[in-house]
């Protein structure tokens, strides 16, 4: 059981981007049913606005249609809302507090992202962090 981050599900999305390689097979996996792999409402939408308005993905049908065949593909479950206390209580951004907090709500143990927030709230937490992006590919995208 896997909670997945937005940059990690949009890296996965982006056909050319340094770690689409390393995060696609996660997501395929959870497609197939080969993994549990948990999204939010939240997570979809800052996947598409981070396709649509940073990396300027287009036409917005095309950004739409990847985010459908995701949220259709793996489990979609509401966001916590637990997330807005974490977010005061850590100062720490809301997207990577609601994270958590369905993280912790649903019982998911790991949360794939690559994130300094959601690595160091995970370690407070008692949730395990994963990110699959080797460790010379995060020194490319800095």
């Amino acid at each position: 059981m896997r909670m997945l981050d937005a940059d990690i599900l949009s890296y996965s999305l982006l056909e050319n981007h340094v770690a689409s390689p390393y995060v696609k097979p996660l997501i395929e996996k959870g497609l197939v049913g080969e993994i549990e792999l948990y999204v939010t409402h939240t997570v979809l939408l800052e996947a598409y606005n981070t396709l649509y308005w940073y990396y300027r993905v287009r036409p917005r049908s095309k950004v739409a249609s990847k985010i459908e065949l995701v949220a259709r593909g793996l489990n979609l479950i509401p966001p916590s809302s637990g997330g807005f206390t974490i977010a005061v209580e850590e100062n720490v951004p809301l997207g990577d507090a609601l994270l958590l907090a369905t993280a912790l709500e649903n019982r998911i143990p790991i949360i794939v992202s690559n994130d300094k927030h959601i690595e160091k709230l995970c370690r407070k937490y008692g949730l395990i962090f994963e990110n699959p992006i080797p460790q010379n590919i995060r020194s490319q995208m800095s």
